[in-house]
């Protein structure tokens, strides 16, 4: 995931093509999913380049990481809603529940797994083909997209539920690892973009720091794509936006509006972008900290 002007032309050009054209057969719907599953794909044919042994030992640390800022994110959604806000009112997605021969959480899994294998064998052009994949799937979300203007008044939930989450798991994480803190909070503010906190946590604090940072928001982008038809219909689209941070404007912004609620989209991308902005501001700030 990365901040790019072209993935707001491509969702523009979706959107108004949407309002031209009203297909009746299910082929947005189709081609949308063989398109997240190519970019699934490539976004695991993107991680060859690290070598396996250092990627083996990083995963279980990162997984850990991003158990704890998925699980403090949720909580802290939950709270905020149970506290301080009315149930959502939006309507719920008809896709809210896992179904089909095969879980779209196992076809998503298999597709990165052997996009990473793919990548060890073939010399596949990612850093190209991942940006288009990105566009053709946001042209194809915005095609078919309920955009409510409401949603905007709502956006500090999942805003609100994502710092929380990443402040507390930033700080349990630096205590229980005794990791610096300035790569421990870059790591969770970066909220999921992973091509942003690889590099600057790697120039900063080292390239074993920078790699943990860019696994751990990797994960947290595929772990969203990856739980969303189980926790669509309990978070809705509040609690998957702000699980995804930064990607739900882009790359998990589909999974949002089918699993959690058809009409967040507005909310989703209104929260992503702050959360990317945010992401951009902090990181460097953070890292600046001796």
């Amino acid at each position: 995931m990365e901040f790019d002007p072209f993935l707001y032309v491509a969702f523009l050009v979706g959107l108004v093509a949407g309002r031209v054209v009203r297909p009746t057969s299910p082929w947005v719907g189709r081609a949308t999913l063989a398109t997240v599953g190519v970019l699934v794909g490539l976004l695991g044919a993107s991680l060859d380049a690290i070598p396996v042994p250092r990627l083996i030992a990083t995963i279980p640390l990162s997984l850990g990481f991003v158990g704890l800022i998925l699980g403090f994110t949720v909580g802290a959604y939950l709270m905020v809603v149970h506290v301080a806000h009315p149930p959502p009112t939006f309507p719920s997605s008809e896709d809210g529940a896992p179904g089909g021969a095969i879980p779209l959480s196992l076809i998503l899994l298999g597709a990165l797994f052997a996009g990473y294998a793919l990548g060890h064998v073939v010399a596949l052009p990612t850093s190209v083909a991942l940006p288009w994949a990105l566009y053709a799937l946001l042209a194809l979300v915005a095609f078919d997209l309920k955009l409510r203007s409401e949603g905007l008044r709502r956006v500090w939930v999942p805003l609100a539920a994502a710092v929380s989450g990443s402040v507390a798991a930033g700080a349990i994480f630096v205590l229980v690892t005794g990791i610096p803190a300035s790569a421990g909070f870059a790591t969770t503010f970066a909220f999921g973009w992973y091509t942003l906190a690889g590099p600057l946590v790697g120039a900063r604090e080292g390239a074993v720091l920078g790699l943990l940072a860019f696994s751990t928001n990797f994960l947290r982008e595929d772990l969203t794509m990856l739980l969303s038809p189980f926790l669509g219909r309990r978070l809705r689209g509040e609690g998957l936006a702000a699980m995804g941070g930064a990607t739900s404007m882009d790359t998990t912004l589909y999974f949002v509006t089918r699993y959690g609620e058809t009409g967040a989209a507005s909310l989703s991308l209104a929260s992503g972008l702050i959360l990317t902005v945010a992401a951009s501001l902090l990181l460097p700030l953070l890292l600046a900290i001796p």
